[in-house]
């Protein structure tokens, strides 16, 4: 169980805790009666509301990012994301702020540890820290988007089009999405978390080497969610955490499926029933922000601690 965190007013995740007044937490749900804190104040009801954590110092925030990492990657393992030895998800170091963590490749995604993820440099992806390799695509493209679009959400020097977490896997309806050159459409309350925010980006073969990490790099702006990599997968960003980049990640598998399911009934002469724009808009201000991304994945994230029995964290 977390511990006793206490925050201040307008914080964000990462920042370091004040003592202005103290919350409680139920495993991954810490909360508080200071409904002005939240950043969940408009879509819940009661005395008290839910609240991102704070960190008391730099190491305590790396031992979560690494642990909450280790627990993204059995998370995407029950969802049936894993095959074979591809698929890389990574988190920014918040003490050595120009590193990242990244799985060592062939490593099960069901039995990670923290003690298992690789240390990379942002500048060129090079391993830093850990004996075991890692996928060349992994540390060219994690290296070069982190490189080009700085550090993320509330993080110091950071700004709201930054990245602090990445995740790459071979899903399956994901991957026959991104072969028919086109967006989700709006035709679910899901969706909407995705509109006008997901990037495409032609297939250039294998990523072996930073020139075509930093190609993909290009064509991620500010305001994605996801990349789609055609005839590849999806690649989704957290602008302030991995348990958000996670959530994208199967939320749009979701959506992917949704899709391809609505495309097949589809009868000749029919049409879809989309939303209308200004509720698309609302709707994704409402599930879509980077908070919403973290808060989704926390019923996963206690899920998946309880399975664990404390292993990710050794």
């Amino acid at each position: 169980m977390m511990a006793i965190l206490s925050l201040r007013s307008g914080f964000r995740y990462g920042t370091r805790a004040s003592h202005s007044r103290n919350i409680g937490t139920i495993s991954n749900f810490p909360y508080t009666a200071n409904v002005s804190v939240s950043p969940f104040a408009s879509i819940q009801r009661g005395k008290t509301r839910s609240v991102m954590p704070s960190f008391s110092s730099l190491e305590e925030e790396r031992v979560y990012r690494k642990e909450h990492l280790a627990l993204a990657f059995r998370i995407l393992h029950r969802f049936g994301f894993a095959e074979g030895v591809a698929g890389h998800c990574s988190v920014r170091d918040p003490v050595e702020a120009d590193t990242f963590w990244v799985n060592p490749q062939g490593k099960s995604f069901a039995r990670m540890r923290q003690s298992d993820l690789i240390q990379c440099r942002v500048e060129d992806g090079d391993i830093v820290k850990g004996e075991l390799p890692v996928d060349a695509s992994a540390t060219s493209i994690h290296s070069q988007l982190y490189k080009a679009v700085g550090r993320g959400k509330g993080q110091e020097g950071g700004s709201e089009g930054g990245v602090e977490g990445l995740v790459h896997v071979h899903s399956p309806y994901t991957k026959a999405f991104s072969a028919l050159n086109r967006t989700l459409d709006m035709i679910s309350q899901d969706a909407c978390a995705f509109y006008e925010q997901q990037a495409l980006v032609p297939f250039a073969g294998g990523v072996f080497d930073n020139q075509e990490g930093a190609r993909i790099a290009s064509l991620i702006g500010p305001h994605h969610k996801v990349a789609i990599l055609q005839n590849h997968g999806l690649l989704s960003v957290g602008r302030l955490s991995i348990d958000e980049a996670a959530w994208w990640q199967i939320s749009f598998e979701m959506c992917a499926k949704a899709q391809i399911l609505a495309d097949s009934a589809l009868r000749p002469g029919e049409k879809f029933v989309f939303a209308e724009e200004q509720n698309i808009l609302d709707t994704r201000a409402e599930i879509g922000s980077p908070e919403m991304g973290w808060f989704c994945l926390a019923a996963a994230v206690e899920e998946e601690e309880w399975h664990s029995k404390g292993e990710h964290k050794l």
